[in-house]
């Protein structure tokens, strides 16, 4: 059973939303999800670890709690949220995250087709793919160009592209 963080601060919460909520999320939005309720969980689970990883704004509101929000300390368009506030686009953003990972699992970024480079027709038609690059930093799971991003933007500590002095 998938615990959620109710913004309180949970001890032993694993995610923002339900599989309940990510069903919805889904069939609202038209993206894929696993139809298993259990891999739903464990889907969320996964996306609620990644956000762990992020810099956001503002401090835990407790120590105790498991998940990064609720938090203390977050200003944004010019005010101070409250101590525990816990804003429904961390929750979107999650469910939107979930769907990115799951969308590389069943479509791995090693796997995908590059643009058409050579199509040849003479009878039968002949169609050729660049080759994608594993490495490349425009290819990575949940890249910046999907909506968990733009829903988690006012919530980091930085957005959009910074200049760094070497």
């Amino acid at each position: 059973m998938l615990i959620v963080e109710d913004g309180t601060g949970v001890s032993n919460a694993e995610s923002y939303a339900s599989a309940e909520d990510l069903a919805a999320y889904a069939v609202k939005f038209g993206v894929a999800i696993p139809a298993d309720e259990l891999a739903q969980e464990a889907l969320l689970r996964r996306s609620a670890l990644a956000m762990d990883g992020m810099t956001w704004k503002g401090r835990k509101s407790s120590g105790d709690q498991a998940l990064a929000w609720p938090r203390r300390e977050v200003r944004l368009d010019g005010e101070n949220k409250p101590e525990r506030y816990l804003p429904a686009r961390i929750q979107y953003g999650q469910m939107a995250l979930a769907a990115e990972i799951y969308a590389d699992d069943i479509d791995p970024i090693d796997k995908r087709k590059g643009a058409v480079i050579k199509e040849r027709v003479e009878g039968a038609v002949e169609r050729e793919f660049a080759t994608i690059s594993t490495t490349s930093s425009r290819l990575l799971p949940a890249a910046p160009d999907r909506p968990s991003a733009t829903q988690f933007a006012d919530y980091l500590q930085k957005r959009g592209l910074f200049a760094v002095r070497a």
